[in-house]
């Protein structure tokens, strides 16, 4: 029997721990605050001598439903160097007596190399930035073991025998709600089997050789459609530029109700969301045409250029709708009449770093709609 002061020692003993952990709990949440690494944007895919951090996320994370999801081996943009597991498939073949093509690894190595990738060790995608590395995951047939001395044999058997090879490739990002968390992102992978057992070395041989040939075309289509793209943004830019230097919509005359308009003119100064008192005649245009043209509905974009967070340049976005649908109100349109979206940065026009490039993604987009009346 436990007498009652034994028990108010223990509680006393236990109070007393509970503290003393809270204590180094908390010193240690201290420190890790003090010690938190400093994250650096790596420059290339050089081989340091110590691992890299990962590129620095922007200040603040994209929404949730703002992301802009893309296609998986767009990831691939950029890769100089990739880890493949491929001694898994050599150690793998070489227990089971399987004999693989030649100097399998040596071709692999080519086709990398025609690529203009390098096949990586293992400790050097350790400090290469991402650390990109593809997992082969081979699945032989039972009937080859590898047996160890007095194992019981199993029979082969034409009829459920199968051999396959499965890839992941997986390189680090950092989580957008914490830039500090880092985690390995399988985004690109591809996976043969069969059930022909017949020759399993020159099958797995086959498998690697298109798995890898596969993956470099990825690749190459990755980077092409990065041309591309830069290439369109470029000549969007160019068209916004050329419309912009277009005579500004004359203050006299009438706006038809189906008159799109995207306003290249600045209506707003940089970081401002006070609407230009030299651009009021364009508004009061609108306000005219709106009131005038009842089986319409107008859709009003705001826009931002990129020089900022995601976060400002959003709330920026939101403040200029919120004083162009201000304006329009005070000239006596109803509120109904019209639509404030408000775009941020997510949707530029251009991908230049010139003062016209940056006022023509702070663009005003106004697209009219024909309703029943």
């Amino acid at each position: 029997m436990i007498s009652s002061h034994s028990l108010s020692n223990r509680f006393w003993i236990n109070t007393l721990l509970s503290i003393l952990l809270a204590c180094i709990s908390h010193t240690a949440i201290a420190n890790d605050k003090i010690q938190i690494p400093k994250i650096i944007q790596s420059i290339d895919s050089t081989i340091s001598n110590k691992p890299e951090y990962y590129p620095q996320c922007r200040k603040t994370p994209l929404r949730v439903g703002k992301e802009d999801y893309q296609k998986g081996y767009l990831s691939l943009r950029g890769l100089k160097g990739v880890y493949i597991n491929i001694d898994d498939v050599l150690k793998g073949a070489a227990a089971r007596n399987v004999v693989l093509e030649e100097n399998l690894k040596g071709l692999v190595v080519k086709m990398l190399n025609d690529a203009g990738l390098r096949l990586l060790t293992k400790e050097e995608m350790k400090k290469t930035p991402g650390q990109p590395e593809m997992s082969m995951y081979p699945s032989f047939p039972n009937h080859l073991g590898p047996y160890n001395e007095g194992d019981e044999r199993i029979p082969y058997r034409e009829d459920c025998c199968s051999i396959g090879i499965w890839t992941s490739f997986a390189q680090g990002a950092a989580t957008l709600r914490d830039p500090l968390t880092n985690h390995k992102l399988g985004t690109w992978g591809t996976g043969h089997n069969t059930t022909d057992c017949s020759d399993v070395g020159g099958w797995m041989s086959k498998v690697v050789k298109e798995t890898v040939e596969a993956f470099v075309e990825d690749k190459v289509k990755a980077e092409k459609e990065k041309i591309e793209q830069k290439e369109k943004a470029q000549a969007a830019g160019k068209k916004i530029l050329e419309a912009k230097k277009q005579e500004t919509p004359a203050e006299s005359g009438a706006m038809e109700c189906n008159t799109s308009l995207m306003m290249y003119i600045e209506m707003f100064k940089t970081n401002q969301t006070h609407i230009m008192p030299s651009k009021y005649f364009v508004l009061n245009k609108l306000a005219e045409a709106m009131m005038s043209c009842p089986t319409y509905h107008y859709i009003i974009e705001t826009h931002a250029d990129p020089r900022a967070s995601h976060a400002y340049n959003e709330k920026l976005s939101e403040k200029r709708a919120a004083s162009i649908k201000r304006y329009l109100m005070n000239k006596g349109v109803d509120e109904n009449a019209f639509e404030m979206m408000a775009f941020g940065e997510s949707r530029p026009v251009t991908a230049g770093v010139a003062d016209e490039d940056y006022a023509a993604n702070r663009r005003v987009v106004v697209t009219p709609i024909k309703v029943q009346p």
